[in-house]
């Protein structure tokens, strides 16, 4: 079995869950942390889930979004695959980040 491979398959498992009950393809990772900390054993730190998010090619970044005055950030995530449509940002918060 490959390094880490039951933790991405939970990350994935988290991914299709969210489409499957809510019709959600990108989360953000706050959400992916806390399914996985919730729905999980042992759970996950946000430095080994960023890791494995920036490095798999089955996880693609979508955006990064500030929140309007203050320095908290979201990125949203998707899964390879997965068509990324660029959504509006939330109430009170601006894109800060996305592919071209």
């Amino acid at each position: 079995m490959a390094k880490y491979a039951r933790i991405v398959s939970n990350i994935e498992k988290c991914f299709q869950l969210y489409k499957e009950e809510s019709n959600q393809d990108e989360l953000s990772f706050h959400k992916i942390k806390e399914w996985l900390n919730t729905n999980t054993k042992d759970g996950i730190t946000s430095a080994r889930l960023s890791n494995l998010l920036r490095k798999r090619k089955q996880f693609v970044w979508c955006r990064t979004e500030r929140k309007v005055g203050s320095n908290i950030t979201a990125s949203y995530w998707v899964l390879n695959g997965t068509e990324r449509n660029i959504k509006a940002a939330a109430n009170g918060w601006v894109i800060i980040r996305a592919p071209e």
